[in-house]
């Protein structure tokens, strides 16, 4: 009984959440909010007992937070500018399309996702994830829509600034200027020696799922293939960055994909592959990415 009544409870936020989990942008990466720092915090996790309405964020720690995070970029730091980027990102679609008659005709995609919680442990923790994004997009701007035009001049600041997950991104999506082999061997050549592991997860990001990298010798192994993008993104958690069940990383495999309650990032990634094969495969280009990382690396 717990279990449907949180089910019930999560059916009235769905709606405002459908086209955020089905939106692919054309010219950015699903998974580019996923390249976030410790430079500064993320967003605050939902404090139990708040009211789980986007009005409290007036004076919510998300709101506090997102507040402080534009100041910092506002003032020209480069890291702030990509996290804002960032929020900008992940919030979108939810702040712009409120109410918009579109979203209706994917409510039973959300609505199965729900149901499919069959267990008051399910549903507590799609309960979390669907209200945290709520509460994120209410406290930024307020809510109100985004620009697109704003959030990608904020990737081009912060990459123009020195931020090297920001220049990936915005390098490697750059559709007026691609990149060819040499240059791309030097980005990644960049992002190896740099010993970050959110610049390898935002090359993982940039990169895709379903499409390698075009890339010079001697790092041509480490970006071709279908895996490619995955196994940098399971490098840079086995690197230290936070792929942990409720890290962003794996929220947004639940969120983007529909791959809930399926553990860590890498957890989930590798129960999404069909065989022991294509496992291995992935094993042995994630093994090959960190050695070639410099040795304080690995």
């Amino acid at each position: 009984m717990a279990a449907k009544r949180i089910l019930l409870t999560l059916a009235a936020a769905s709606l405002a959440l459908v086209a955020w989990l089905a939106w692919k942008p054309a010219s950015f990466p699903t998974h580019t909010a996923q390249a976030e720092t410790s430079a500064h915090e993320p967003a605050p996790p939902i404090a139990a007992g708040i009211p789980q309405t986007p009005g409290f964020t007036t004076a919510s720690p998300q709101r506090a937070w997102f507040l402080a995070l534009k100041q910092r970029a506002d003032a020209g730091d480069p890291a702030s500018q990509r996290l804002l980027a960032q929020a900008y990102e992940r919030c979108m679609v939810v702040n712009q399309n409120a109410g918009n008659p579109n979203v209706e005709q994917n409510e039973e995609q959300i609505q199965r996702r729900i149901q499919s919680a069959e267990t008051e442990e399910k549903a507590t923790l799609l309960g979390h994830l669907l209200q945290h994004v709520l509460q994120e997009c209410a406290a930024v701007e307020g809510g109100a829509p985004i620009d697109w035009e704003d959030m990608r001049l904020l990737y081009a600041q912060a990459a123009q600034g020195g931020d090297l997950p920001a220049r990936v991104t915005e390098t490697l999506f750059n559709l007026q200027q691609p990149l060819g082999e040499v240059q791309a061997a030097a980005l990644l050549e960049d992002v190896l020696a740099s010993n970050d592991p959110a610049t390898v997860f935002a090359l993982g990001a940039a990169i895709g799922e379903s499409r390698g990298m075009q890339v010079a010798e001697p790092y041509t192994p480490l970006a071709e293939g279908w895996l490619a993008g995955r196994a940098w993104q399971v490098a840079a958690c086995r690197m230290g960055f936070d792929c942990g069940p409720e890290s962003p990383p794996a929220s947004r495999l639940c969120v983007h994909q529909g791959w809930c309650y399926e553990g860590t990032f890498e957890q989930a990634t590798r129960r999404r592959l069909g065989t022991d094969a294509e496992r291995e495969a992935l094993d042995r280009k994630v093994e090959a990415i960190l050695r070639a990382m410099p040795p304080a690396a690995t």
